[in-house]
């Protein structure tokens, strides 16, 4: 008995839109955990930055991670100024927590640890805020940051 051509092609095709599909969303899946790098300068001190952007990479942050490279961190990048709230879920080392707004430091937290307190302390600043830059503890005294220092990106 032949295969009926028409079903077989019908069932091809179906599996191929199938297929494309589920590879599409496990790449938009993946991507949103792929943050960019890109270079800060705070202060005339250049730092390498993942960019945060987007609700999920928000909540993830540093979590989760062991250390931090020496000149490195992470900036949090949020659509609108507000009073940028930052916790330390599942965070196993201490950092700096630097807020920005229209290129200058607007608040500093340093050498804030990681703790087991249920509900998780929420940092927040003093003034509004669009950027949250997340550093080793120690970093923003040893650099002597301030409120009131620039900070830019660096555009590839």
């Amino acid at each position: 008995m032949m295969p009926n051509k028409k079903f077989t092609i019908k069932h091809t095709i179906t599996f191929v839109i199938i297929g494309l599909f589920i590879i599409g969303a496990v790449y938009l899946k993946f991507r949103e955990r792929i943050l960019p790098v890109e270079k800060i300068i705070v202060a005339n001190q250049e730092i390498n930055v993942e960019l945060a952007q987007n609700p999920f990479a928000w909540k993830k942050g540093l979590g989760g991670r062991e250390s931090l490279d020496e000149l490195s961190g992470m900036l949090f990048v949020f659509p609108i100024s507000d009073r940028q709230g930052i916790w330390m879920k599942d965070m196993q080392f201490p950092i700096d927590i630097i807020w920005i707004n229209e290129g200058k430091i607007v608040d500093i937290a340093p050498n804030i640890k990681p703790t087991l307190i249920d509900p998780l302390p929420i940092y927040l600043p003093r003034v509004d805020a669009r950027l949250v830059l997340e550093v080793n503890a120690g970093l923003s005294q040893k650099s002597g940051w301030k409120i009131g220092d620039s900070v830019r990106l660096l555009t590839k």
